[in-house]
Order: structure tokens, then C-alpha cells, then sequence
């Protein structure tokens, strides 16, 4: 990987440019390898918004357009780091090396592994170029973790590849690459803590039947989009709970909630009251609907409808909160008349008969403004549709 000024001044030149009409001018460019520049801005793109450190320094290699469409924004790496003890880390899948650099900032001992060559040559050039004192002398490693020696450390950290062999996404541990269920064992042995870094998509409840020694699980969101969950295993777990921790970074501040698993047991539900709640992004991935109930005191609407209800406002509930201005009972010959009264609305359905798009369609109801129409499958009522405001 051959870096130079003039390939670094190329791609800031040319960052906002159509980059097809800019391959297709590679002539113009003798000196200038244009497909890898091409890349370089593309890539750049993707950080854009996620990791502004990176962004804004000119030379840094990305490393490819999956790399940084895949890597963790600054806000979730920084987060990590809030999260280990130690003094050292080793990294067994470094990718672009973002969560690495945060993650090893203030420790004596990082070690980074990664099996694609020009991956490892883009993190040893941008490990430099950030260098800011605040890290230890890096261990770059270019192969498989499996066939190395596994390093004695405070944390091991992984982010299993989320893609299976023909190119398609996949969410259970036991699919993605490595398999950390039939790893965890042998890095358990070298490390006090085995963080690792999963889909969103993934069956929380699952997993934690799989993996062993789970202490906490941590469920990352920004701006209320689920990013990735976290499983930390301790080789020496005392007990059999397990923390949940529910973080969000929100446009206007962090969010933060947490409860141990075992108390989520059954949840409160009573009649629909005078407001609606939607818990926040990671609560529902994290099923926090027992602790919910009981802190705030309010109730689900259903069993297994997922929004809570109470006669009177709670102001400090952790999600979305509206006023329940009508409740309409659901049946085919509402749903033709529905448009007449409500002519666009925001749409969602939790546990109802269908869904929010076939609700859409079958009303003709626009997208937007002020209103709010949950459809939802309410205690005492059965099938219904809320018209809600926004508080």
C-alpha cells in the first residue's frame, strides 16, 4: 500500500465528487490509482458521520468500503472502553481497528490480530499517524487468532465477520466467524474478561443459553438505532445474575438503564389508561418490560403487546410518550372509513392482527404529521387502534 501526499491530496480534492464519473476519467490521473481512491472516498463517506476523528484526518487508510461501513462509530468504541478493566488487551479480529485504538487508550499492553494482510498495513499506518502518547507500543499480528498463540491479558476482545461463506448476514453466535461458543472455553484461560461485539439481531436470550460465565450484556443504541450488543464473560464469575445494560447515545443526551435479568419475570397489565408509552430502542431488544412496569408504575396493554399505558403521566419514562386521544375498535368496515377521520398519520402496530404496512395500505392513510395511530391488541378490548399525540 504505497501512501503518498499526492494520493492523500487526490481523494480530499475529489471527496465530494461522483466518484463513476470519476473512474471513468482515470486517464486524466497518470500518477494517481484511481480505483483505490475511488475506494479510499467511498469509504471516507461512511465514516462521515460515525467517526469524526478518523474523518477529519486526512491521512488515514481506511481500509476498504466494508471495513468502514462495518466498523463501530466513535461514540460505541469510546463506550467499550468505559466498560473493561485492565491494563491489557488483545484483539483477535481487528478489522479497521477502531474499537482496538479506543479500547486500549491509557493501557500498557495492546495486541491487535488480523487475518487480511492489507487490513493490518492500513492499522499500522493509522496507529501512527493518530498517535497522541496515550497508547501503549502496539503489537501488530497478520493471521488467524485460532492458529496463533493465544496471549496471557485482562481482556480479549472479539467482533465476529457477520457474513456467511456465500455473502449473506447471519445473527447466532454459532454462525458467524469465528465461533466464539466453541472458542470461549480456550480464551477464557488467558483472559479475565472476554468481551464480544454482536449483531443487534441477535436472540439475547439465546446466546446467554450458549455462552458461559456472562456477567453483563450491554445493548448499544444512537439516536434510538440498535447498533450492537455485548456479551462480557469473566473467567471467575461469583454469581449466577446477569447485569443488562442499556445505553443510548440521543441527539441531546446518553440515556442509560439497567436491571439484572433474573428479576425480569411477569409483567403488569391493566385497561387502557389516558397515556401511552413506547420504550426506548434497546429496552425492547432487551426485553425490560417487567422492570419497566415496576419502576414506573404503569402497565403493558397486553401480555405480549409491547407498549405500556397509565391514567396518569409518567414525565420520566424512559422511551416515546403520548396521549391516547381515541380508541378505536379494529374491524374491516373501520378500517374503509379510517382515512375519512384520519387522513395521515404516523403508523406502527405492536401484537396486532396485521401490520403497520398492510394497515397502511388497506386505509390509504399518508405517512406523517402530527397524529399518531398505533395498532395494537389491548387487555379487555382485543384487536385496537389507538389515535395517539406525541408529548
Amino acid at each position: 500500500m504505497l501512501w503518498t501526499s499526492t494520493l492523500r491530496d487526490f481523494i480530499q480534492k475529489h471527496i465530494n465528487d461522483d466518484t463513476s464519473s470519476l473512474l471513468l476519467s482515470a486517464r486524466k490521473y497518470p500518477d494517481i490509482d484511481v480505483p483505490f481512491a475511488v475506494d479510499q472516498i467511498e469509504a471516507r463517506k461512511r465514516l462521515k458521520n460515525k467517526l469524526h476523528e478518523w474523518y477529519a484526518n486526512p491521512d488515514i487508510i481506511t481500509g476498504g468500503r466494508i471495513p468502514a461501513e462495518q466498523c463501530s462509530s466513535e461514540q460505541t468504541a469510546r463506550y467499550k472502553r468505559s466498560i473493561i478493566e485492565g491494563e491489557s488487551l488483545c484483539d483477535m479480529t481487528g478489522g479497521m481497528g477502531v474499537d482496538f485504538w479506543y479500547m486500549t487508550e491509557g493501557m500498557t499492553k495492546a495486541i491487535y490480530t488480523e487475518r487480511q494482510s492489507h487490513l493490518c498495513e492500513a492499522a499500522r499506518h493509522n496507529f501512527s499517524v493518530l498517535d497522541d502518547g496515550t497508547h501503549p507500543s502496539i503489537e501488530i499480528r497478520n493471521g488467524d487468532g485460532r492458529d496463533m498463540p493465544i496471549p496471557t491479558v485482562d481482556v480479549i476482545y472479539l467482533d465476529p465477520a457477520r457474513r456467511a461463506t456465500d455473502g449473506s448476514r447471519v445473527y447466532a453466535i454459532e454462525d458467524c466467524e469465528p465461533n466464539i461458543i466453541e472458542w470461549q472455553d480456550e480464551l477464557l484461560a488467558h483472559a479475565k474478561s472476554v468481551v464480544t461485539k454482536v449483531s443487534p439481531m441477535v436472540d439475547i436470550t439465546d446466546a446467554l443459553r450458549k455462552l458461559r460465565n456472562v456477567a453483563e450484556v450491554h445493548v448499544v443504541a444512537v439516536k434510538n438505532e440498535c447498533k450492537e450488543v455485548l456479551f462480557v464473560q469473566k473467567a471467575e464469575k461469583a454469581d449466577s445474575d446477569v447485569t443488562v445494560h442499556c445505553v443510548d447515545f440521543l441527539s441531546a443526551k446518553r440515556f442509560d438503564y439497567s436491571f439484572i435479568l433474573s428479576d425480569e419475570t411477569s409483567v403488569s397489565v391493566s385497561e387502557i389508561g389516558r397515556y401511552l408509552y413506547e420504550p426506548d430502542v434497546t429496552l425492547m431488544k432487551a426485553q425490560a418490560f417487567a422492570t419497566l412496569c415496576s419502576r414506573y408504575a404503569i402497565a403493558q396493554l397486553d401480555y405480549d403487546t409491547r407498549l405500556m399505558t397509565s391514567s396518569e403521566l409518567v414525565a420520566d419514562f424512559p422511551g416515546r410518550i403520548f396521549v391516547i386521544d381515541e380508541t378505536i375498535p379494529f374491524s374491516s368496515k373501520t378500517l374503509k372509513q379510517l382515512r375519512k377521520i384520519i387522513p395521515q398519520a404516523n403508523i406502527a402496530t405492536r401484537n396486532f392482527i396485521i401490520s403497520a404496512d398492510e394497515l397502511r395500505k388497506r386505509t390509504g392513510i399518508r405517512d406523517g404529521g402530527d397524529v399518531y395511530l398505533f395498532g395494537a391488541k389491548v387487555n379487555g378490548l382485543g384487536d385496537t387502534l389507538l389515535k395517539c399525540s406525541k408529548i
